[in-house]
């Protein structure tokens, strides 16, 4: 059975569909837990943990975003939302605050099952041998210098500094534009979006004259940009 041995938590509200989940995954060999909220959730946790989390939005007392953001500064857990909720910007917020996979219901069974061997294998846990550590991009002197992993450094402009540790505070995540400019000092109305991206423009051709290597810093469509270390 394709599921044996991973331990799933589904949390819906709808009994019907929660019975129904449990089946459907239990067929096919997963350890299921299923609950209506996230009480009941939490009390389990605390006596056993879960490889996945099967998660709806609209939940009684506390939505699928407050568990998320709990549980992932809590424990290493594999989050994959179920909702009615098909709106781009849900689907956005989700994955922004935790979410490693998103499903619209009604959901079919054979690729809610496929996407959660899927998010499994992608966060499990290597068993092949650990790799030294390989040299990365830094940040030094609080921020007003960057250093590049061949050990060349360059030095920062206020603005530099600034939006570089608010990426650097979360690699791998995007930052919205709207977080960028408030860390600027400014409200969201007055950096305009071109202005943005040329701070940024002007930031990789200064890394790449003095350091002679690409900063790893991308745009991301639709909401800001991201740090890929």
């Amino acid at each position: 059975m394709i599921g044996k041995g991973i331990r799933v938590c589904v949390v819906e509200d709808d009994e019907d569909l929660r019975e129904e989940l449990v089946c459907a995954l239990s067929r096919e060999g997963f350890e299921v837990r299923a609950f209506p909220g996230s009480r009941e959730l939490y009390a389990a946790l605390l006596h056993q943990s879960t490889d996945l989390l099967l998660l709806d939005l609209g939940l009684p007392g506390e939505d699928g975003h407050t568990i998320m953001r709990r549980l992932k500064d809590a424990m290493p857990v594999g989050i994959v939302i179920c909702s009615a909720r098909s709106a781009v910007d849900e689907r956005v917020l989700s994955m922004m605050t935790g979410a490693d996979a998103y499903l619209v219901k009604p959901v079919d069974m054979r690729e809610l099952v496929a996407t959660l061997i899927s998010v499994y294998r992608r966060l499990g846990k290597s068993t092949a041998p650990a790799l030294p550590d390989a040299p990365r991009w830094s940040l030094a002197d609080e921020g007003w210098t960057l250093r590049a992993p061949d050990g060349a450094s360059l030095p920062l402009s206020p603005s530099e500094g600034t939006v570089l540790k608010l990426l650097f505070s979360t690699p791998g995540q995007p930052v919205s534009r709207d977080s960028i400019v408030q860390a600027l000092g400014h409200n969201s109305d007055y950096y305009l979006d071109h202005r943005l991206d040329m701070l940024f423009s002007r930031l990789r051709r200064k890394v790449r004259e003095h350091c002679g290597e690409r900063l790893p810093v991308r745009a991301v469509r639709g909401i800001g940009f991201i740090l890929r270390p």
